[in-house]
């Protein structure tokens, strides 16, 4: 996790907002009152057919609301770990970092028997190599929280009836 530490620290403090905007006013909205602030009938309703910004519509439309969240993440998360990013080069910073503790020893061991330059040669290789293996990694990452979530119903990342219950606490 250590070298993911800079990706969620930049989530932590934009998720909230990011995903304030994609649920409101992204696809929910306001109450649904009328020009005197008076609900329609039936309002409020913990099952709400129509689209708004009641617990009772969060709660009807919760795959929709569950998809908002995914995607947001998900696109904030590409976002963050896109090649050039702060994160991204700060989490490619640690761990070439790593990698040249290790590769030193190495080296050490073969300046007996090799030139500097085929040594430097295999050190650019091996950074490239990493460096490309990294962005592979990155680029598999909604396709694995998409896997982790049981595919495009995201049935294991719903938790949907203590969220429902967390939502009509709400007014």
């Amino acid at each position: 996790m250590v070298y993911f530490a800079p990706v969620l620290t930049a989530y932590n403090l934009t998720a909230y907002n990011s995903l304030e905007k994609a649920i409101f006013p992204g696809y929910f909205h306001g109450k649904c009152q009328d020009a005197n602030g008076v609900n329609p009938p039936g309002c409020p309703n913990p099952d709400c057919p129509k689209v708004c910004g009641t617990p009772g519509s969060m709660v009807h439309f919760y795959p929709t609301l569950i998809k908002i969240v995914f995607d947001e993440t998900t696109s904030l998360l590409a976002n963050l770990t896109a090649p050039g990013s702060k994160p991204y080069n700060q989490i490619q910073q640690t761990v070439l970092a790593d990698v040249n503790k290790g590769q030193k020893k190495r080296m050490e061991n073969l300046s007996r028997i090799m030139p500097l330059r085929s040594r430097a040669a295999i050190q650019a290789r091996s950074t490239h190599s990493i460096q490309q293996g990294l962005k592979k990694i990155i680029k598999e990452l909604r396709p694995t929280m998409l896997e982790t979530c049981g595919g495009s119903n995201l049935s294991f990342c719903s938790w949907e009836q203590p969220m429902k219950e967390f939502i009509l606490q709400y007014p």
